[in-house]
């Protein structure tokens, strides 16, 4: 699920994304109530190749190397009155033909109308990397979204392919249940830990020679259940896992997998159905990254543990609302300038860029 998750500014002004073809950029969605879908498309993009000094040093260090350059969010209104179940990402080139999900290092799905869980932040609706697969919800979960929530997504790219590729569009799919029949299931909303978390700028942290470890509590705002988790890490990343701050306690622990030369290739999802994991309001809680690198030196930067999951409050009622005057918040929003679609484009063809405001909107 910043977003995801994913979540997050990436470093190394090499790979060049959205900005390279934002002159013809646009977002649009479409409905289709048969099979209880929305799509949204974004594009197109240019996506220049790595160039080789940077590919030499990834091999020579078997790191992951990425960008940090300004986040545009492509932004689309929620258009049917209905709860969310899953989604899936497609890329597309200009001919139609698919695209490797590997070239997108990640996608970020926000929720500009609710608040994350633990941090005063847009909420990040769902989040994916490189090694995420598509997601669809177990059991009778649901995330509600209500009609006409403002929802928006932003992308960071990894072209190892040694070419450019033009014209490439993002497809986000999201399976949906009208609101009249989801009235049974169980709503849940989206959860995300991060051991470097600095809102409206990087999360990313220094790994040094061998073993090391960082880590983060919090304390929970409202209790609930834990149903289901998974987890990103960088190259060299071994586990990330949830504490309990007061006991010691290990509540679970996500192992990378990874290949010999410690390059991840899966963070497992773990279920928690049918023994939910209790989460208690004002109870300290704490996520530990584990890293082991095999380099010499230390790699600047190079890191990011977070946990996603899917969390089942005790009351909605008492989730944390947005305060649009809270300095931290005003930060995130500050760093998501938007992409006005370009039939809304100004008379120099250029698409618009603006930021989201809640003076004629309640929060959720």
């Amino acid at each position: 699920m910043r977003t995801s998750p994913a979540i997050v500014t990436l470093i190394l002004a090499g790979l060049i994304g959205i900005r390279s073809s934002a002159s013809a950029q646009s977002v649009s969605t479409r409905v289709d109530s048969a099979r209880h879908t929305v799509t949204i498309e974004a594009g197109p993009f240019d996506v220049p190749a790595m160039d080789s000094a940077m590919l030499k040093e990834m091999q020579m260090e078997h790191s992951d190397m990425h960008h940090d350059e300004e986040r545009r969010v492509f932004r689309f209104d929620w258009p049917v009155d209905a709860v969310a179940r899953g989604y899936r990402i497609e890329l597309r080139d200009s001919s139609g033909a698919k695209l490797s999900r590997a070239l997108l290092h990640h996608l970020i799905a926000i929720n500009f109308d609710r608040r994350q869980f633990i941090y005063p932040m847009a909420e990040r609706l769902f989040g994916i990397g490189r090694e995420t697969p598509d997601v669809s919800l177990p059991g009778s979960l649901v995330v509600p979204i209500a009609l006409g929530q403002r929802l928006g997504f932003y992308v960071a790219w990894h072209n190892d392919t040694g070419r450019d590729i033009h014209g490439v569009r993002v497809r986000i799919t999201m399976d949906w249940i009208s609101r009249s029949a989801a009235r049974s299931y169980t709503a849940v909303l989206p959860v995300y830990f991060d051991v470097d978390n600095e809102v409206g700028a990087t999360n990313t942290f220094d790994v040094p020679p061998g073993r090391s470890s960082k880590a983060f509590e919090f304390a929970a705002p409202v209790s609930g259940h834990l149903v289901v988790v998974t987890g990103h890490l960088h190259d060299y990343g071994r586990s990330v896992r949830l504490e309990d701050a007061e006991t010691g306690q290990t509540l679970f622990t996500l192992t990378a997998e990874r290949d010999a030369a410690g390059k991840i290739i899966r963070i497992p999802r773990k279920v928690f159905l049918l023994r939910p994991l209790r989460m208690r309001e004002g109870h300290r809680y704490r996520i530990v990254a584990e890293y082991e690198s095999p380099l010499p030196d230390t790699i600047f930067n190079g890191a990011m543990a977070n946990i996603l999951g899917v969390f089942s409050p005790d009351l909605h009622s008492k989730w944390p609302t947005i305060d649009p005057n809270d300095v931290t918040f005003k930060k995130d929003i500050e760093s998501l300038p938007i992409v006005v679609p370009q039939s809304d484009a100004g008379a120099s063809g250029q698409p618009r860029i603006e930021r989201i405001t809640y003076s004629q909107r309640q929060p959720h």
